[in-house]
């Protein structure tokens, strides 16, 4: 499968916000949790008649989300949704994606922290819900 997110600036956001390192094998389930995610929303896209899928076609979306850097590669994610589905992607969907994945980093760091770790690992991993 290919990756979806850009796995030096996940690293770096880890690092940024915990000084916490990253092994390799988290990013796998994280890729995974992106695909499942873009293809949920294509689902929920298709499901109201959009050729477009939005931020809002996310099952975590947070409204007025304003992410300084994508962590997943637009290009990537775009191609996957048009290729599956002949939909075009929203500049929004990328941000609800980023907010996903940012999502995902902070609860696995309070997973290692927990844990007495230094290194997130692939255990850490948890798919976000709404509270």
């Amino acid at each position: 499968m290919e990756n979806l997110i850009v796995i030096s600036k996940v690293k770096k956001f880890i690092k940024e916000k915990s000084e916490f390192n990253t092994s390799a094998g988290f990013f796998e389930p994280l890729n995974q949790d992106v695909v499942k995610s873009c293809r949920d929303a294509v689902a929920h896209a298709q499901k109201l008649g959009r050729k477009t899928v939005m931020g809002k076609d996310f099952n975590l979306y947070i409204e007025g989300s304003d992410v300084p850097e994508a962590l997943v590669v637009t290009s990537k994610v775009k191609k996957l949704i048009k290729d599956e589905a002949g939909l075009s992607t929203s500049s929004q969907a990328i941000e609800q994606l980023t907010v996903r994945v940012q999502t995902i980093c902070l609860k696995a760091i309070e997973n290692a922290k927990s844990d007495k770790r230094k290194t997130v690992m692939d255990r850490d991993f948890t798919a976000p819900t709404l509270a």
